[in-house]
């Protein structure tokens, strides 16, 4: 039989070994010689064993297969961050600037990384339009040194991605983890571009979640 994740825990082989991200716990999990617990073409699909088991006992399988499980996009292999900005930046876009400090604000006094994923939830449709999204970006790369917001990588991604909503717009937030040593990092990208890093630092991460 068949066994699933939870809908809110995320996993990706790297080598041998299982990585999981659990959003309820905001927990971050590795599982050594556990990626042959996956079942190869489906999504959050556990194959019955010891892993499973360990799964089980941690409270990390669900009833049944998610709705929906986002697929894992390829790391980027380009970066804006260091394209000069062609035009000053508009008045809509110093607008949107200043609304990010209070959404960030928000996102803080919730609980775990389950507040800070939704600022990327939107009233209304938003378009993901490669040349829009890519030049809003450099309008924030323009204004973003000047709010008064301090983090590491998972507050200036979430400022980002604040910023695109509130410009219509929204791109992949993934979050992705090495492991030996384990570390985690965050970054915002759009197909093969990313908007908020250089890909030389993302090159040890693996992709384990995409919002």
């Amino acid at each position: 039989m068949t066994l699933y994740l939870r809908h809110d825990v995320h996993a990706v082989a790297i080598g041998e070994d299982l990585a999981l991200l659990d959003l309820a716990r905001d927990a971050y999990l590795c599982l050594p010689d556990g990626a042959a617990a996956l079942e190869p073409g489906v999504q959050a699909a556990i194959r019955p064993g010891a892993v499973a088991d360990a799964l089980q006992a941690g409270g990390l399988l669900g009833p049944g297969p998610p709705a929906a499980w986002p697929d894992l996009p390829p790391l980027p292999v380009r970066t804006l961050i260091h394209q000069p900005l062609s035009r000053a930046v508009s008045p809509r876009g110093l607008a949107a600037a200043v609304g990010v400090p209070a959404d960030i604000r928000r996102a803080r006094r919730g609980e775990g990384l389950v507040a800070w994923l939704a600022l990327a939830e939107a009233r209304r449709p938003l378009s993901r339009d490669a040349e829009a999204v890519a030049a809003a970006a450099r309008q924030f790369w323009a204004v973003g040194a000047w709010l008064p917001v301090e983090g590491e990588c998972l507050v200036r991604s979430a400022m980002l991605v604040a910023f695109l909503r509130r410009m219509g717009l929204s791109a992949d937030w993934v979050f992705g983890v090495r492991l030996w040593p384990f570390a985690a990092h965050c970054w915002v990208q759009l197909g093969d571009l990313c908007l908020n890093d250089d890909v030389e630092r993302l090159w040890p991460y693996t992709p384990l979640y995409r919002r």
